[in-house]
């Protein structure tokens, strides 16, 4: 009975160590898995979160382009920083208009009136805002932005005069037709594809409207 116990207890023993084995050999098996598959589920998590980036991106410029062109046509009430009031668009307003509905993204432009590098392409243009900045326009409806008039009554307003190489504004005063577009330098948080496409996904966005001023 002694010995029948005994042989029992080895069995046992031998089971016990052979889940054991098997246990750490499946846990092993399982490290080895997951090691090879996570930086693809990384990957793919991280393309997922950038592709909704650039699309929140997508729309909220094309939503600023439309607004800054709807200032940019009609005569309003304007107020400037400095406190004066004005009745023509110019624009700095349609600078501020686009700005305060693109609130996370930064937006500016050394030429605000043109021309638009590359004739309008920003595929292969050597000129490109920074990354995750962005450029507006106020132009002529064409391609490149080198046409009169290329910006709202009021003028440049607040804004700097344009520097070298910069279109000089020539304001619409009637029904002509104004084009507002916005270039941003999209950063892809992924560093795999921060890699293959560095930094030249750029997105961009416009609006035409034709000016409402009455003489």
């Amino acid at each position: 009975m002694t010995a029948r116990l005994k042989g029992l207890q080895a069995s046992a023993r031998r089971s016990i160590a052979t889940v054991r084995e098997w246990t750490r050999s499946e846990r092993s098996q399982g490290m080895t898995e997951f090691a090879l598959i996570a930086p693809v589920i990384l990957l793919l998590t991280f393309g997922i979160i950038d592709f909704g980036r650039g699309l929140y991106f997508y729309i909220t410029l094309q939503q600023a382009a439309n607004e800054g062109a709807r200032v940019a046509v009609r005569a309003s009430y304007f107020i400037d920083p400095n406190g004066a009031f004005h009745t023509w668009p110019t624009d700095a307003d349609v600078a501020s208009a686009v700005q305060s509905h693109a609130v996370t993204e930064v937006l500016a432009n050394p030429c605000p009136n043109g021309p638009i590098p590359n004739g309008g392409n920003p595929v292969g243009s050597a000129q490109l805002p920074p990354s995750n900045t962005g450029w507006i326009f106020v132009t002529d409806p064409s391609a490149a932005g080198n046409g009169v008039p290329n910006g709202p009554r009021g003028g440049l307003g607040t804004l700097p005069a344009p520097g070298p190489g910069c279109n000089t504004i020539t304001p619409a005063v009637g029904n002509e037709p104004i084009k507002v577009t916005l270039w941003f330098n999209f950063q892809p948080l992924t560093p795999l594809i921060q890699q293959v496409v560095g930094n030249k996904i750029v997105i961009t966005a416009y609006a035409v409207y034709r000016a409402e001023y009455s003489n």
